[in-house]
């Protein structure tokens, strides 16, 4: 499952950076509805060394953008036309096609603009605003490569921006109207079976139930259980994803403030040139727009799930837990069981949803342990968790940041279950 990003092991960021699941841990505390800090133990400074080359690796990343889409998907493919034989290129200049690539040009260009807007957001560095003073921002940009090329750093690794275009699928996913349907299709069976745990409290009396979501992504998913009054917090690790979600949770005004042209770099499976240009606008919803934020809580962690979430201080503290594709994020699944488990107050709610597309499955230099779907249950059970098998559903038919205008579409079989940590746990 490979072609450009519909696989949600490359937008969920899980290879040698990766995303959800371990490594790094940091945090942001941008106050508001953004990212709140969680730290436990002071990193040593090899960790530290390595945390700020994690980060700077992603700011250059986003500050590549353009360099690097305009030589892969631009100015690669008006070279091959140039090269056809002059009956040929005055037939695909007819067609319109070069007059296309030269719009996604201008496109990418566009897109750009946003990357720098994201970076800026999180204040990174000493890094002036790129739409200030442009002489100074330039200057800045030349020193800032500069910097990481005698530092003998590359510029830019290919697996960094397939993860940057697939944050930008991931925009559409969470936070736009064109993404809709597959929220609908995805968080909703969640949201409803929280809801149905919890349909004995109002909305407004809901903020005394504390809702975890980890592998968070860009923060919808959390977002839409807060609108239904539950104290939330989403966690996440992957610097993508938490420079994303804090510009759209901490840099959004209006609702459609920001645009984004997540498709311009695919030139297969597509039917027409409007398709493969079209803008996305986002968000769709306002985050500061709580209904119940005098009673309920929103909060976004950055950190490793199983350090954050597995430490003293959150030993049965969640009325539930909801996992969106994340489960399998693991390279030891029962780790994220345990931390569940640790994290669970005795009674609390656990709902999963989700494949088990194992991200570290042959992976060069990665321990990996996968399961079955069915081995994964039975794990569930002997490690305490009590099932709702009323609750369980198999071969749900699932998107994951899917193109709704491509000729070539991904589902996943997912499957969802929802299971209880007992309230008395009786030990042998």
């Amino acid at each position: 499952m490979s072609d450009d990003l519909n696989s949600h092991s490359d937008n969920n960021d899980h290879s040698q950076e990766h995303g959800h699941s371990h490594g790094h841990s940091h945090g942001h505390d941008h106050g508001g509805h953004g990212h709140c800090s969680h730290s436990h133990d002071m990193p040593s400074s090899s960790e530290q060394e390595a945390e700020m080359e994690a980060i700077s690796s992603v700011v250059t990343s986003f500050l590549y953008y353009k360099t690097y889409a305009l030589n892969n998907a631009i100015y690669r493919r008006l070279k091959c036309i140039d090269e056809l034989s002059e009956p040929h290129r005055q037939i695909v200049a007819s067609l319109g096609t070069i007059d296309k690539i030269k719009r996604a040009e201008s496109l990418v260009r566009e897109n750009y603009k946003l990357m720098l807007d994201i970076v800026y957001s999180s204040s990174v560095g000493s890094m002036p605003d790129p739409a200030g003073d442009e002489v100074m921002f330039k200057e800045w940009l030349k020193r800032f490569f500069e910097v990481r090329q005698k530092a003998g750093k590359q510029e830019v690794s290919e697996s960094h921006m397939k993860k940057l275009y697939g944050t930008m699928k991931l925009f559409v996913r969470d936070w736009s109207s064109e993404g809709a349907d597959e929220r609908r299709l995805t968080y909703g069976p969640l949201i409803e079976a929280l809801e149905d745990e919890f349909s004995d409290i109002a909305p407004e009396s809901r903020g005394d139930v504390h809702v975890l979501v980890p592998g968070a992504g860009l923060g919808r998913l959390a977002y839409d259980i807060c609108c239904r009054g539950f104290s939330t917090q989403g966690n996440e690790f992957s610097y993508f994803m938490l420079f994303a979600s804090n510009y759209i949770l901490n840099s959004s005004l209006e609702e459609r403030q920001h645009v984004v042209y997540p498709y311009i770099h695919q030139f297969s499976h597509v039917a027409c040139s409007e398709d493969q240009m079209r803008a996305v606008y986002i968000p769709d919803a306002l985050p500061s727009n709580m209904p119940y934020s005098a009673t309920a809580e929103f909060s976004m962690t950055a950190g490793d799930f199983i350090e954050v979430y597995g430490a003293d201080d959150e030993k049965e503290k969640w009325d539930a837990i909801v996992t969106c594709f994340f489960m399998d994020t693991a390279k030891n699944v029962l780790a994220y069981l345990d931390t569940i488990w640790h994290a669970l107050k005795p009674g609390a709610v656990w709902i999963n949803l989700g494949p088990l597309l194992w991200h570290f499955d042959n992976v060069a230099g990665e321990s990996s342990i996968e399961f079955t779907r069915d081995e994964f249950l039975e794990l569930a059970v002997k490690m305490g968790f009590v099932f709702d098998e009323a609750k369980h559903k198999e071969d749900i038919l699932l998107p994951y940041t899917a193109d709704s205008k491509s000729m070539l579409q991904y589902t996943y079989h997912a499957f969802m279950c929802v299971a209880r940590k007992p309230k008395l746990v009786l030990y042998a």
